[in-house]
């Protein structure tokens, strides 16, 4: 029982130090929509920016709508 314990513990407390390891700015960009101009892409990443998330891109597709909106 003891020995069930301290490894539990010792695994939670790997996984806290892992967790805490990576900096928030290392965070990947996600893709949040599309849209038909560029325009209105950077509209809704400035909109974005103002409700917290850290910055925007917008980049050109083949695909229709042709504007990718990328949040960090």
């Amino acid at each position: 029982m003891r020995l069930r314990r301290a490894v539990i513990g010792v695994g939670i407390a790997i996984a806290a130090v892992c967790g805490m390891s990576v900096p928030a700015h290392a965070a990947d960009w996600k893709a949040y929509g599309r849209y038909t101009s560029k325009s209105k892409c950077i509209d809704a990443g400035q909109q974005y920016v103002r409700e917290g998330f850290n910055s925007y891109k917008c980049t050109e597709d083949l695909g229709y709508p042709p504007w990718i909106l990328w949040l960090k």
